[in-house]
């Protein structure tokens, strides 16, 4: 690495150093000596005596301080330091002439300002070095002027000869060290700015080896933006995420405009463009990336605004996100989160409202009976209990798509169960529409409520006839599917294998992209007010999703819709008993019937309905009343129960009971809204019936008679 080479700096500082310390120490010594044995022999007194201790004192500090911190053999101690030299010698050598009057006495002063000339140049390099370089070119001028000025004498023309034989040798001397000083200081300087050069340069690769490491170790697509020549550096996500070359030359900031979906393009360019003209540092962006393949991702970019000591802005550093399955979670997320509020609220009213129901359906059809010569109250009893059918469909609709129907599954054949609905579709859909049904061949069975199925194929026909309203062709297709773990939508629980797909299409107006992401919310719809209540698709996708399948929406505006139903295919078929065609007698008994109910109404009317056919009919309003009553009656044959009913035991506990008391009884369940009693995932338990609210006379018959004869 560059910090552990040795640099000309280094180099440089320790020559300056060592230059430094050797001259301290022979002025140390020099100094030392001098006293010794100037003292010694009676050569040096008074004031010269002084001076020479002084520089020993001097030398002998700078010389620690030098050594303990060779940084200051290049700072500003080395000019004072030659300052010092400069005022040590004159004046040595002038109080040691004035002292004898023999210029012999200055021989061992002046011939140090020879090495006086090179410690200045090895180690004066600040910026006083001019100053330094002039007062050091003066420096012999004191004494040779001193002795010219004091000769005695008539010897005074050879002494004058040598004053100016050593000048001219000194600035000689001093000329020749100048230059080579200079060159020495040039290369010296160079070669520092190579190094420089090569330390920055390593310094900068490693910056961009980090760059590119922290690119490669997150998934986010890291980006460096010039904005002074307008291209911009990528991480390797640009190719592995949206497929784009990260070294190609045309990458600018065009280049990640023509990125941006159209739509985005324009609130997303003016937004970056807004930090950089308000003087703000943090920018973020949310928007739609196109891909090289076509593809759109929803991603967030967040970009760091640089500036200069000017406060203009030259570069933009930052990262850009993927957020695509983020935001499909969060969808996913509002989706479960409306399904519970649905849920909640269906199941707070579908109890208490199926019970009402119950009670309204029953007395209108006793009121359709009493009034059978009576055409006008005839009518009015049978639209009571039509308003009561409807009223009994929507809480069905609404507890399908929030899941917590009740479900019955069979195993079926789909191609049989649409050649048994074709009848029933030709007459719901209008004249002028083609229909088309299709079954591919050796499409396998499926495991589900075939009731429920046949309601969400006819609400798909139901919607599909709506939006051909000039005519047009539906088609209604069932094939077999392998679905990838790829092609299945992610965390929504679906394993990847073979499927059955049941796909509605028509060629009618069509939805655009945002409607069509809403066609499955409930009560959304886009037809008019009493058109439609917007329970249709999102009871087939609740039931769907409950029969662990899933459901697709596909459409374009003026083309027209596909929607797809995907179920879970099954191996064998198993085989279920066609239940009779219902008897117009209606089936009654002797046997005996606990009915328990905690509302009063519903009781009584259950009482009234099953004592006119013949049985025997003992009520309780709970549980705990119900088990007085079977501890003592044990004749009883048949528990009709509701499943949720207050006192901190359901219906199914109450079953579990009086199980115990009496294994032979029979239980029949009845709820609106069942819970987790008796249901789960969606389907009833093992060996339950459960006769749902509202019901006719009719179905409540046939369900006891039907129990009891099991």
């Amino acid at each position: 690495m560059a910090s552990t080479q040795d640099t000309s700096a280094d180099r440089r500082q320790r020559q300056a150093r060592n230059v430094v310390l050797t001259a301290l120490l022979i002025a140390f010594f020099g100094a030392m000596l001098g006293v010794v044995f100037g003292m010694t022999l009676g050569a040096v007194t008074g004031p010269e005596a002084w001076v020479i201790g002084l520089t020993a004192a001097v030398t002998g500090g700078m010389m620690v301080i030098v050594y303990f911190k060779p940084s200051m053999a290049t700072s500003v101690i080395t000019g004072v330091l030659s300052i010092y030299f400069i005022f040590h010698l004159n004046a040595g050598a002038i109080i040691g002439f004035r002292s004898s009057g023999d210029i012999v006495r200055i021989i061992p002063y002046v011939v140090w300002f020879f090495p006086l000339v090179v410690f200045h140049q090895l180690t004066n390099f600040g910026f006083y070095k001019r100053t330094i370089n002039i007062l050091v070119g003066l420096s012999p001028l004191p004494i040779s002027g001193y002795v010219l000025g004091n000769l005695t004498e008539p010897i005074a023309i050879g002494v004058l000869d040598a004053v100016l034989t050593f000048l001219a040798s000194f600035y000689a001397f001093a000329l020749f060290i100048g230059v080579f000083s200079r060159h020495r200081d040039e290369e010296v300087q160079h070669a520092a700015m190579a190094e420089e050069a090569e330390r920055t340069a390593d310094v900068l690769r490693v910056s961009e080896e980090r760059f590119r490491l922290l690119g490669l170790a997150t998934k986010d697509l890291i980006w460096d933006a010039d904005l002074k020549s307008g291209k911009i550096w990528w991480s390797e996500s640009l190719r592995d995420t949206y497929g784009y070359d990260p070294r190609a030359p045309s990458n600018d900031l065009n280049a990640w405009e023509s990125w941006i979906h159209p739509e985005d393009r324009d609130r997303v360019v003016e937004s970056l463009q807004s930090v950089i003209d308000s003087g703000e540092s943090n920018w973020t962006s949310e928007y739609r990336f196109v891909c090289a393949d076509g593809r759109t991702l929803d991603v967030v970019n967040r970009g760091l605004v640089l500036r200069d000591d000017a406060g203009e802005p030259f570069r933009v550093i930052g990262s850009t996100t993927d957020v695509t399955e983020l935001r499909d979670l969060e969808k996913k997320l509002r989706q479960a989160q409306k399904l519970e509020a649905v849920g909640q609220l269906t199941g707070g009213i579908a109890h208490d409202f199926n019970n009402l129901l119950t009670i309204i359906m029953g007395n209108a059809e006793v009121l359709v009976e009493l009034h059978e010569t009576d055409q006008r109250a005839r009518k009015l009893a049978e639209t009571t209990m039509q308003a009561a059918e409807r009223g009994a469909n929507l809480t069905n609709r609404l507890l399908a798509f929030a899941r917590r129907q009740a479900l019955e599954p069979q195993h079926l054949h789909p191609g049989q169960l649409l050649t048994g609905l074709e009848g029933l579709i030709r007459r719901t859909i209008n004249e002028d529409i083609e229909i088309g049904i299709s079954a591919a061949d050796g499409v396998l069975p499926i495991e589900v409520d075939p009731g429920q199925l046949e309601n969400a194929i006819l609400n798909l026909v139901v919607n599909a006839r709506d939006a051909m309203t000039d005519g047009g062709r539906l088609l209604i297709e069932v094939t077999n599917v392998t679905l990838a773990a790829d092609d299945l939508p992610r965390d929504d629980g679906m394993q990847a294998g073979c499927y059955v797909m049941i796909a509605v299409s028509d060629n009618g107006c069509g939805m655009p992209r945002d409607i069509a992401e809403r066609a499955f919310e409930p009560f959304f719809t886009t037809k008019e007010v009493g058109k439609g209540s917007g329970l249709g698709l999102s009871m087939a996708w609740g039931f769907v999703r409950q029969s662990n399948g899933h459901a697709q929406i596909h459409s374009e505006p003026g083309e027209g819709t596909t929607v797809k139903l995907y179920f879970p295919a099954v191996k064998n078929l198993e085989t279920h008993t066609t239940p009779e065609a219902a008897v117009v007698e209606l089936p009654g008994g002797k046997e005996r019937i606990l009915v328990v109910e905690d509302d009063d109404m519903v009781r009584e009317h259950v009482a009234t309905q099953l004592g006119s056919f013949g049985y025997a009919v003992r009520q309780a309003a709970s549980a705990v009343e119900a088990l007085e009553v079977l501890d003592g009656d044990q004749t009883i044959d048949l528990l009709f129960t509701d499943v949720v009913m207050p006192g901190g035991m359901n219906g199914k506990q109450l079953a579990d009971a009086a199980l115990l008391r009496a294994p032979d009884l029979k239980v029949l369940f009845t709820s609106g809204y069942t819970e987790d009693a008796i249901v789960h995932q969606g389907r009833l338990d093992p060996g339950v019936t459960l006769l749902g609210k509202p019901y006719r006379r009719a179905e409540l018959l046939a369900k006891v008679r039907s129990v009891l004869d099991d």
